[in-house]
């Protein structure tokens, strides 16, 4: 049951992904941005936005992959195969993330213009904290009610846990960013 749940989540996470034209919306918007504010073009801005794309996807396949591995943790009798699931996701989506760093450390110069990763570390401050927040909201009405599963309880708070994790640590990142500009 629980695994459905989650699979049906990660599901959608990955559809929402595929039907938002993230990859071109974000290319096309700074695209026109250079374009009006008369500097020099970008030559490596479509890399560095398809490697910050597959960067973010990496970044909640791991968030999920960390919520499903908590969730087993902290349920009774956890089957073996949520946390074969977890550990799969994990590995998974940390090879696409180290993967996509180790591309921006080496092959893209993502230093010296960093509107691409400030665009993404504000879209993963948008996405973390709609999650968590949703969660967060969630965990709030089923506390407050009469008879709840206990078993949604522990999956909203745990998702909530992550989540807001995770959405901290990204306005850090979006902080400092916006610092050092």
């Amino acid at each position: 049951m629980m695994m459905e749940m989650f699979g049906g989540v990660f599901v959608m996470m990955l559809f929402a992904y595929s039907l938002v034209p993230l990859f071109p919306f974000v290319y096309v918007l700074l695209r026109w941005r250079q374009a009006r504010e008369g500097g020099a073009p970008d030559p490596q801005l479509g890399l560095k936005v398809a490697v910050y794309y597959f960067m973010t996807i990496g970044l909640h396949v791991v968030l999920m992959a960390l919520a499903l591995g908590l969730y087993g943790l902290i349920v009774d009798r956890a089957p073996e195969s949520m946390m074969r699931a977890a550990a799969g996701l994990l590995l998974g989506g940390g090879i696409v993330y180290g993967l996509h760093r180790a591309i921006l450390s080496r092959v893209v110069d993502a230093a010296r213009r960093a509107n691409v990763a400030r665009v993404f570390a504000g879209l993963n401050v948008v996405l973390c904290g709609l999650i968590g927040m949703g969660a967060l909201i969630g965990t709030s009405v089923l506390l407050l009610q009469e008879h709840v599963p206990e078993e949604a309880f522990k999956v909203a708070g745990v998702v909530m846990v992550v989540y807001l994790g995770a959405w901290a640590q990204q306005a850090r990142v979006l902080i400092g960013m916006s610092e050092a500009a």
